[in-house]
């Protein structure tokens, strides 16, 4: 008898299946549906959450750090924009945004019996120091009007952050004194400050706390005293520490390379700043991802247990459907077009479920608000359709694995044997 061979495998998949004299294996083979879809559901929404609070994460990187930071290597003083400008830094970079230089050193901040140490941070006023974040909103007047207006007590103006201020103890119009922990007495004779007086006026909140408790801001030309090995000349040159940039697409910046900078300048990006805890977060979601794989292979080894109990009781119709022409490769391929269709079935409920959860999550899933907690009100959500893809495919592929001893078992069975039983 001829059979078509492509429509039978499908009839004989789908009896096998839904046969009311087959119930116990139905069951079974909605159990092993169901632990694929539990699987591939809960990978989707794990990974979905731990991509979230990744940008998360990354936004709140980029909201107070340089995406890309210039630096001399051998000079610890810096290096002087007449001979490394902001344009010469900027050349050739994809989607600039801002950029600005800074001078950067440790300072001890005194006032009367209150001292803290902190970094002064010094930043073109024209500018504003938008990089860090430091032009706060809340302030009435701007950071140019702050640092450039003329002070009472006639010594150079001072930000301070509002958690620093409160500590200290200032208000506006105090006067604090800056001392130089890495000053040599004998460095007094070529202008190194060993200590300065400023006086305050404004505080700034980045809700940042390396910014919030660590810098005290100034100008560039109020900060330059501090820096390492300070003589006149580094004024006249106008040294800085280096020159920061902050990028459109910050993502950008994997395939740009440094190929214009000269060979003593350096360049840092965001990702070799915060390199580790970059590693540490993927490490994280790899592993977890690898753990959470563990439920659709313990779903495999239910397909697998279902298709053998097929195997062994229908092994009669296996014997009858070889008897009437079908060779073994068709039963092979009747018995993996089983475990197919549970695979596919669960990876198609499993990333129902998973996206629909995510869509919940985005929506309603709000946090109560901690202290320290990053102002992180909800659960952030990000839709990856390439992890995803990745999921739905190792679990499919693990879903024909499983089904693929019991179908070689099947194919390999002995007609002969199978009748005479019948």
């Amino acid at each position: 008898m001829s059979v078509k061979i492509p429509q039978y495998l499908i009839w004989m998949a789908w009896r096998q299946l839904v046969s009311p004299r087959g119930k116990n294996l139905s069951f079974m083979t909605i159990i092993s549906v169901l632990g694929v879809t539990i699987g591939v559901a809960t990978l989707v929404i794990v990974l979905s959450v731990m991509g979230g609070f990744e940008r998360d994460l990354k936004q709140k990187m980029f909201r107070g750090l340089p995406h890309l930071e210039f630096f001399h290597q051998t000079t610890a003083a810096g290096f002087s924009l007449q001979d490394f400008s902001v344009q010469d830094a900027v050349r050739g970079l994809p989607g600039v945004e801002h950029a600005e230089p800074f001078i950067r050193a440790d300072v001890v901040v005194k006032h009367r019996r209150n001292m803290a140490i902190s970094t002064i941070f010094g930043v073109q006023p024209e500018l504003g120091g938008q990089i860090w974040g430091f032009g706060a909103e809340h302030q009435d007047d701007s950071i140019l009007d702050l640092l450039q207006q003329v002070t009472l007590s006639g010594h150079p103006p001072l930000l301070l952050s509002e958690e620093l201020s409160s500590h200290m103890g200032v208000r506006v119009g105090d006067v604090v004194e800056l001392l130089n922990p890495g000053a040599r007495v004998g460095s007094a004779l070529s202008g190194q400050k060993l200590s300065q007086a400023f006086e305050i006026v404004g505080f700034f909140w980045t809700r940042l706390p390396q910014y919030d408790l660590k810098y005290v801001v100034t100008s560039l030309a109020a900060a330059r005293p501090f820096m390492p090995d300070y003589d006149v000349t580094l004024d006249e040159r106008e040294y800085v520490t280096g020159i920061g940039v902050k990028m459109q697409d910050p993502e950008r910046l994997t395939t740009w390379r440094a190929e214009h900078l000269p060979a003593e300048m350096a360049v840092h990006t965001w990702r070799d700043t915060n390199h580790s805890l970059l590693l540490a977060l993927q490490l994280e979601k790899f592993t977890m991802s690898a753990i959470l794989l563990l439920i659709v292979v313990v779903a495999a080894f239910s397909i697998s247990g279902t298709m053998m109990m097929t195997v062994y009781h229908k092994r009669n119709q296996v014997a009858l459907m070889r008897a009437t022409g079908m060779s073994k490769r068709d039963v092979l391929a009747l018995f993996l077009l089983h475990g197919f269709w549970i695979g596919t079935v669960g990876v198609v409920f499993g990333l129902s479920c998973g996206l629909g959860v995510c869509l919940f999550i985005e929506k309603y899933a709000y946090l109560i608000p901690f202290p320290d907690s990053f102002a992180l009100t909800k659960l952030p959500v990000t839709y990856l359709p390439w992890e995803y893809v990745l999921v739905s495919l190792s679990s499919w592929g693990l879903s024909l694995l499983a089904a693929a001893y019991p179908a070689v078992t099947a194919a390999h069975q002995d007609p002969a044997g199978g009748i005479k039983c019948h």
